[in-house]
């Protein structure tokens, strides 16, 4: 019995079988040895032989059970290397992009075009056509995001069709306000971007969340002050996000550094730190800036500047820190540096009160009310976030940010001194209405004219106020997922993953998932062991994962596609060891991606 269980378990489950066999070899052995009047040497000696040839035979049968199980497992390399040519060389430059050594999970999760990875939540609530849906991708739909450079009689109008990333924004406005000396790790300034005579007074940064161009193709009416950006200023049209995944966090940090994730090292929302998955930065409220292993061009500048230069950042969570990171002091004081404290009764807050403080005037929450009171009720959606969320996407909370945004200018000392001042500002509401409603739904439409409206709002107080004296930069930072049902696509449900993977797996003492996630798994390298398979071989098994295998028992029948049983799940399923080979490599031998229909909009055209 105990070489059977030495042959099919874990290899610690045999060594502890192992373990209670000698001891009860040798109590046994002692109980016959001295359990008469004349203690028999002889007997106890062979007791305690026969313990140790237990033993031994179990330590053979682990070790045989665990080089059976590997050999009886196909090589996973070929399986990765399909996939990989699937791919193609640009998709994988994303993927290799967006790997860190220590803090990416074992597993990088690519999912088919046009589908979605659930949270738990999500898919214990699914219904037909549910909306809701993640942006956790590599494919270009996803990636193509906008870039406009503006400043009248400073920024002449150009239309640009080089491929450019958000990498390239650091060095970008490094070189609008003549700092020399800064150095991005991937990104170059943008086509066409000269230094200037002079230095502009303030450089804003405008992040669109989730405004993507699959976004503005979708409601070319909801962005006319873009537009007349776009119009007036140097405008990339081939830009994209630059790394896998194509989420918040990770390209924050990437506009803010200048570097992609494998530098700065903010992989996802979540990050390995410690040996186990973390959020990035923290807990709303008090973010440890030090997550952010590269320094942002705002904290460099800080330091050139011995603190001279004002930088600051308005934000709605944690992930857009990234822009601004640790941010110096300026002019001696805490950096402002803002977010919306969600689940702590809303209100802007400061992202950690040790480390970053709130503009001087603020607008009270009474404001939201009564900008919320004017708005209306909305039709009612059975998808509507509520409490605390209940108004992350609507017109209103653009507005007040926008307010926000004009108290900022009022109360603190921007573009006052000749050293150039930095800004940087994310408008989240775009992004909250994708994953909550679609982008394709009109709610969408609403709040991108509502951004669209602080666009215009903001440009023209810049304008005012500094003349030619200033540079705004308007982009997103990824676009946004297709309509799943309708696009052909499957859904991703994190719980049934996890079951199969523990069951396909799970010959182990130890706990063999630590977080599965929308786009990466989150093993443990010792159930790994001791179990006798790789991350390689859990990859491959995933590879060939199929939607039939994935339905959990709580998902409705009527919200199962039945037409799309046998579609993959995953286009590639990369552990980080095969990614780390590839980041070593000349990726040109993968050729042309197979997944062509991926990028459905192309390089965008003109419409201004």
């Amino acid at each position: 019995m105990t070489l059977v269980v030495a042959a099919t378990g874990g290899l610690f489950t045999s060594m502890l079988t192992g373990l209670l066999v000698l001891a009860a070899a040798l109590m046994i052995a002692r109980e016959r040895a001295f359990g008469g009047d004349v203690p028999d040497p002889s007997r106890r000696r062979l007791l305690a032989v026969a313990g140790g040839a237990a033993l031994a035979l179990v330590a053979v049968g682990g070790a045989l059970g665990t080089a059976v199980r590997r050999r009886a497992r196909p090589d996973p390399r070929p399986r990765l290397e399909a996939d990989a040519a699937d791919l193609g060389a640009e998709y994988l430059e994303l993927v290799v992009r967006g790997y860190h050594p220590e803090r990416s999970a074992d597993l990088q999760l690519v999912v088919a075009p046009f589908s979605s990875s659930n949270y738990e939540a999500e898919s214990r609530s699914l219904v037909p056509n549910d909306p809701r849906s993640s942006h956790a991708v590599v494919w270009m739909y996803a990636e193509r995001v906008p870039i406009v450079v503006w400043s009248p009689n400073r920024i002449e109008a150009q239309d640009h069709t080089e491929r450019v990333t958000l990498a390239d924004l650091a060095p970008t406005t490094a070189r609008l306000m003549g700092f020399d000396g800064f150095e991005a790790a991937d990104g170059v300034p943008l086509p066409g971007i000269a230094s200037p005579a002079e230095r502009p007074r303030v450089i804003v940064t405008f992040v669109i969340d989730g405004g993507g161009w699959n976004v503005l193709h979708r409601w070319p009416d909801a962005w006319p002050n873009l537009r007349r950006l776009m119009a007036e200023g140097s405008t990339y049209r081939n830009a994209i996000t630059g790394s896998f995944p194509a989420v918040t966090a990770s390209a924050h940090a990437t506009i803010g550094t200048g570097a992609f994730p494998r530098t700065h090292g903010i992989t996802g929302h979540n990050v390995r730190r410690g040996g186990r998955p973390l959020k990035a930065w923290g807990d709303p409220g008090r973010v440890d800036p030090t997550f952010l292993l590269e320094p942002t061009l705002a904290d460099r500048w800080a330091e050139h500047t011995q603190n001279e230069a004002w930088v600051g950042e308005l934000g709605y969570q944690v992930w857009h820190l990234g822009m601004l990171g640790r941010g110096g002091r300026p002019r001696g004081e805490l950096p402002v540096g803002v977010f919306w404290h969600e689940v702590g009764g809303g209100g802007w807050k400061a992202h950690n009160p040790d480390l970053y403080r709130l503009p001087r005037s603020v607008p009270g929450l009474e404001r939201l009310d009564s900008l919320t009171a004017a708005y209306g009720n909305p039709p009612p959606s059975p998808f509507d976030p509520v409490g605390k969320k209940a108004m992350c996407c609507f017109p209103p909370v653009v507005r007040y940010q926008g307010e926000l945004i004009e108290a900022t200018f009022d109360s603190e000392p921007i573009g006052d001194d000749d050293v150039t001042d930095l800004l940087y500002v994310n408008f989240k509401a775009p992004d909250y209405s994708g994953h909550v409603y679609n982008f394709e739904d009109p709610h969408q439409a609403d709040v991108l004219g509502a951004v669209d409206q602080e666009i215009g709002v903001l440009s023209d107080m810049l304008e005012a106020r500094f003349g030619d004296s200033f540079v705004m930069i308007v982009t997103a930072d990824h676009g946004q997922c297709p309509q799943i049902d309708h696009s052909g696509g499957v859904r991703i449900d994190p719980i049934q993953l996890g079951d199969d993977l523990r069951r396909e797996f799970g010959t182990t003492v130890f706990r063999l998932l630590q977080n599965v996630a929308p786009s990466e798994v989150y093993l443990d390298r010792t159930a790994l062991f001791d179990a006798g398979v790789t991350a390689e071989d859990v990859a491959a098994f995933l590879s060939e994962y199929r939607y039939r295998q994935n339905i959990g028992p709580y998902i409705p029948r009527a919200a199962v596609r039945r037409d799309r049983l046998d579609a993959r799940t995953f286009a590639a399923v990369m552990p980080t060891s095969f990614i780390a080979d590839l980041a070593s490599e000349d990726l040109s031998r993968f050729g042309e991606t197979s997944y062509r229909d991926a990028d459905p909009l192309g390089l965008p055209p003109v419409t201004w």
